[in-house]
């Protein structure tokens, strides 16, 4: 807008008002006067307010813009990538947790509102998880039937087979002694499903026995050698443990364990050779543990195989085949007795040939 205003000497009506806030001016009088009298003339230009930004960073220098949008925009990014992958990390300690033997574990109700793929794959987990459980409670409720079944027509069939043996000549004597060889087998196998039943079921009380390992050991190598006698070999002791190797837990519990280790030694072992049990303490952390090793001097085991050994039945054709006598059950038992004693069980193959057993238990004191 462009102004034009006479000035008079002293008119202050007729000069321009003084500029407001915000408001630019700019002026210049004129060399030579325009009108009559001679006054000079002075031509106002009002410079008008430049447009305000729409937001308040627009009028901060760029840098200061960039590093403040990329700020917000990473902080919104942090917290869009953590609830986003929250149900995915509930749903992975879930499967850590199924992997570990606890069945009882749901997720559902953490993944969020339902309608989402998130939401459904809880919802499928779930029911995987609760078909599993389902079928693992039948598989040892079936077994645990089986061996309550099995225990009554197996005590009648060793009553007929003492009758028999009574009444039958010299010539059954040898199909009576293979009848009841089978039979006691049969009783050791029901006696072992039984056991590994209450194992796998989660067994919370153990006991408080004060267990001396030594002094077990060797009342276990004592027995297993008078077994070991009848094929010329021998169980050695080579106790490295003090007294003061003495845990607490369930003393026969403990007792199977070594007892079914140190028999699977005798069991595999070439003739005219020895068992060595050894007994040592070692330290890991701050947890004091006894390492017993039982070494045999077998066929050893495949190098694929070895972490399969504490499975149920599992068996290796070249070596534990049945003309052994084991039941494949015995090594399970073992190591889900350690297991429950806080302690650990693992298999490998000795430099020189055979086997080596070592089971790694937690010392009293380590409370």
């Amino acid at each position: 807008m462009l102004i034009k205003r006479k000035l008079k000497s002293g008119d202050k009506e007729n000069r321009p008002p003084p500029p407001g806030p915000g408001d630019k001016w700019l002026g210049r009088l004129l060399d030579q006067g325009s009108d009559k009298e001679g006054q000079p003339l002075v031509i106002v230009l009002k410079i008008p307010e430049p447009p305000h930004p729409p937001f308040p960073l627009m009028g901060h220098p760029p840098w200061d813009n960039i590093l403040l949008f990329s700020l917000f925009g990473g902080l919104v990014c942090y917290f869009l990538a953590r609830s986003l992958t929250a149900p995915i990390r509930k749903l992975r300690e879930a499967t850590t947790r199924i992997a570990g033997g606890d069945f009882t574990v749901r997720v559902a109700k953490d993944m969020g509102r339902k309608g989402n793929e998130v939401a459904d794959l809880g919802r499928d987990f779930d029911i995987m998880a609760e078909r599993i459980q389902g079928l693992l409670l039948a598989q040892k409720r079936l077994l645990r039937d089986i061996s309550h079944e099995l225990r009554s027509p197996l005590a009648r069939l060793n009553v007929a087979l003492e009758l028999a043996r009574q009444r039958a000549g010299d010539n059954a004597g040898q199909s009576l002694d293979r009848i009841e060889k089978e039979s006691e087998r049969l009783n050791e196998l029901i006696g072992q499903l039984m056991t590994l039943t209450v194992l796998e079921s989660g067994v919370q009380d153990l006991g408080k026995d004060s267990v001396n390992l030594t002094e077990l050991l060797q009342a276990i190598r004592v027995d297993a050698d008078f077994e070991a006698g009848s094929r010329n070999c021998r169980v050695t002791l080579a106790a490295g443990c003090t007294a003061e190797a003495v845990m607490h837990g369930s003393r026969e519990l403990l007792r199977r364990a070594f007892e079914n280790v140190i028999r699977n030694g005798v069991r595999y072992t070439r003739e005219n050779t020895e068992v060595e049990i050894s007994c040592s303490t070692a330290t890991e952390g701050e947890t004091r543990l006894a390492v017993i090793a039982v070494r045999d001097h077998g066929p050893g085991s495949p190098e694929w195989c070895l972490h399969h050994l504490f499975k149920p039945f599992f068996r290796v054709a070249e070596a534990r085949d049945r003309q052994s006598g084991g039941t494949g059950i015995g090594l399970a038992i073992a190591e889900r007795a350690v297991r429950l004693h806080g302690g650990s069980m693992t298999a490998s193959n000795a430099a020189g040939g055979g086997l080596i057993v070592t089971i790694a238990l937690p010392l009293a004191g380590n409370e």
